[in-house]
């Protein structure tokens, strides 16, 4: 490649190379034997980007990557880390957010910061208060999103601050705080960042990088050339590093629509949406995913597979929590991407009975408001099956009830050994009564040490081989996408809507146990 400036990015197990676009900045990947073009990766390149992920929790920036890092910022070279990639260049951080004892992974020490738990994953402002390589401009507003769980910063003597967050909403509830989100060492060649998009959303960024790097508007515009095709032979596979690839694009007339809910949080509903996405990602769909409301975290792992960035419309607002409102989310995703989950937030009920914030409040609102074919993943280890089958059977029901467009069922976490022939088809005959589809059966996996929770120390190579591999043997795909369906927009009276959620509850019999009806509060 014949470059006056080449840029690196990290590619190992972990990493989210097209979490975001980096300013179509990249041109060469360094992978774990530290190489580019054969030969070193602090011998060719001028600057390196670190980006987020799960690199801190994963592990997988090896001694060779390292010594090439090292190499890069002692000779004075450029070396960006963004979230975890911020976290690999610090001290040390305390992964141990649900555990009675602080858990630390040590990092490089080029950052003299460490970090403690704090959640926060809106969209923010900040401000610029230092310079470094990527801030020349003092007292800049810029922009751009957090997604991270490890976000309070303690700073040392050797770091200087240089990005101010904004942030309105920290762990899980509105708070606004002034945050550190941007980090430099005293020579300002090696800085950490926790805003996701800065590169992408920012002039001012991209501009002192440029400057910083002694780019022209030529050569940027060779690099953006050299970055379209690195893009292509990333997105081509599945994960990093995995040598899964995708097969050839299908075809389809028009874009169609999964909703994913569950009976309630713990179900399993981001592993498998993860695993459902990277296997049709595989079979050549152009798969996207979006949540509703704010904690896009819970698609990182699905992101991870396939590959593809967070967006504007990646969260779906209701009440005060995410981005942005439903029809424009789903209108914007569905431009984008022939076959879209949305992941629902927590029970497909939760929040309806909430009068305090502007609807929709709940995923079964959204559902409504989308026509969305719908499917409930039910987490069956701590019910039995014979308990979550009662559940499924009431869940659905109500859900049709309120003009839900339920389409199916994923029994997850199941015990199945001693699921008779006889007692699979008692299950099917059910489902077919309540006019539902049994689409899979997934047993009960062993996902509960560390790093196999999205909520604790995730590593997303090791969750998504998993879920990628469930999905293919328990999950029937084909009768996944049959059952999925064109995004419509209906009108939806919400107040109508939760007045009948409460009917439905004050006025509850066995008889809506077979289905009940699919009156529409439009």
């Amino acid at each position: 490649m014949d470059l006056p400036h080449r840029i690196g990015l990290v590619y190992l197990p972990g990493a989210l190379p097209c979490f975001e676009d980096f300013g179509n900045l990249p041109t060469d990947l360094v992978c774990a034997d530290g190489l580019v073009d054969g030969k070193p990766a602090s011998e060719i390149l001028d600057m390196l980007i670190i980006p987020g992920g799960s690199l801190v929790e994963s592990q997988s920036v090896n001694d060779t990557v390292t010594r090439e890092i090292i190499k890069m910022a002692q000779s004075g070279k450029f070396v960006l880390g963004i979230c975890s990639g911020f976290q690999v260049l610090a001290k040390e951080t305390d992964v141990g957010r649900l555990s009675t004892i602080p858990i630390t992974r040590e990092g490089l020490g080029l950052l003299d910061a460490e970090f403690k738990p704090l959640i926060c994953t809106d969209r923010v402002t900040a401000t610029v208060v230092d310079k470094s390589f990527i801030t020349q401009e003092v007292g800049k507003e810029v922009s751009g999103f957090h997604c991270h769980t490890y976000g309070k910063i303690l700073l040392h003597k050797d770091a200087k601050p240089i990005i101010i967050t904004h942030a309105k909403r920290v762990n899980y509830k509105k708070d606004p705080q002034d945050l550190i989100s941007g980090v430099a060492n005293k020579h300002g060649n090696v800085v950490g960042i926790f805003i996701h998009g800065l590169l992408d959303q920012n002039p001012t960024i991209l501009q002192s990088i440029t400057k910083s790097l002694n780019i022209n508007q030529v050569e940027l515009d060779q690099i953006r050339h050299a970055n379209a095709k690195l893009l292509e032979q990333i997105k081509c596979e599945i994960g990093v590093a995995t040598g899964i690839r995708q097969q050839p694009t299908v075809e389809q007339k028009e874009p169609r629509l999964l909703m994913v809910t569950a009976t309630g949080s713990g179900s399993g509903k981001t592993f498998i949406v993860a695993g459902v996405a990277g296997a049709l990602k595989k079979r050549g769909f152009k798969v996207g995913v979006i949540k509703v409301g704010g904690d896009i975290r819970d698609t990182v792992p699905t992101l991870y597979l396939i590959k593809e960035p967070i967006k504007d419309f990646s969260s779906i607002k209701i009440g005060e929590s995410g981005w942005t409102p439903l029809q424009q989310a789903v209108e914007e995703a569905t431009k984008k991407y022939s076959f879209l989950l949305v992941e629902g937030a927590m029970s497909a009920f939760t929040g309806l009975l909430n009068e305090n914030y502007k609807r929709p409040m709940s995923t079964a609102e959204v559902a409504a408001a989308l026509g969305a074919s719908t499917i409930v993943i039910v987490g069956c280890d701590k019910e039995g099956i014979e308990g979550a089958l009662i559940n499924t059977l009431n869940y659905v029901s109500i859900l049709k009830q309120l003009g839900v467009k339920t389409t199916g069922v994923i029994l997850n976490k199941l015990r199945i050994s001693y699921l008779t022939d006889e007692i699979r088809q008692t299950m099917k005959t059910a489902f077919t009564n309540a006019g539902i589809e049994l689409l899979g059966m997934v047993p009960r996996l062993d996902l509960e040490g560390r790093g196999m929770i999205p909520e604790i120390e995730i590593r997303y190579e090791d969750f998504g081989a998993q879920a990628i591999d469930a999905a293919e043997k328990y999950i029937d795909l084909d009768l996944l996408v049959k059952v999925a369906s064109p995004p419509m927009q209906v009108n939806v009276d919400y107040i109508a809507f939760m007045q009948n959620f409460k009917k439905i509850l004050t006025n509850y019999n066995l008889s809506t146990s077979k289905g009940g009806t699919s009156k529409s509060c439009s």
